[in-house]
């Protein structure tokens, strides 16, 4: 991953917070998530996955599949924040703490969406106090922040436009990204940090 600022600048074609530690996540049952550490032209990006656990196939109500799925998130980032904590502890450069989390969108299904906010919630509740800032933004808001425009036609199927995202994502830090939901969260951790 690059570890050159005027670099990741040169290729994102804009200028980015210095000083500060920030953490992106795209929100979802496998929710990306990416960090970076901004210290005088050099600079440190993370990416990984929170994932909800699978339940045991036997549950059947769906209140309680929602209940549960909330619960095991929740322990996720429980244990996500205890390490968290202890990386921001652990190093003496004091820096501006950002949190960007995508914001979600109602597009069809109900359901999903207030899934999605409730994982929102929990994000914001847990990991809100370690930051000085959060920052909650629309995906198509931050496709247009960084300046990404698609070259696919209308109509293009979901994955497809994923895979678009990727490679844009992955040109900029000069390193493959394997997972869509890992790119998302470069790529609102970019918007978020734009000058």
């Amino acid at each position: 991953m690059i570890k050159n600022l005027k670099k990741l600048e040169h290729n994102l074609g804009f200028t980015l917070q210095d000083n500060v530690f920030c953490l992106a996540v795209d929100t979802a049952t496998k929710s990306g998530i990416a960090t970076i550490y901004i210290m005088k032209n050099k600079i440190q990006i993370k990416t990984g996955l929170i994932t909800i656990p699978a339940l045991p196939k036997d549950i059947e109500d769906k209140n309680e599949k929602y209940e549960q799925h909330l619960r095991l998130f929740l322990q996720e980032i429980k244990k996500f924040k205890a390490l968290l904590q202890t990386g921001l502890d652990n190093n003496k450069q004091k820096y501006h703490k950002v949190m960007i989390l995508e914001n979600s969108f109602l597009k069809m299904n109900v359901v999903t969406f207030g899934f999605l906010r409730a994982l929102q919630g929990i994000i914001y509740a847990e990991l809100s106090p370690v930051f000085d800032e959060v920052k909650i933004i629309f995906p198509i808001t931050a496709r247009k922040i960084v300046g990404f425009k698609s070259v696919l036609p209308k109509g293009s199927k979901g994955k497809d436009k994923k895979k678009e995202i990727q490679n844009w994502v992955g040109n900029v830090v000069e390193e493959k990204i394997k997972d869509d939901n890992c790119a998302d969260a470069l790529l609102l951790m970019f918007a978020g940090l734009k000058k």
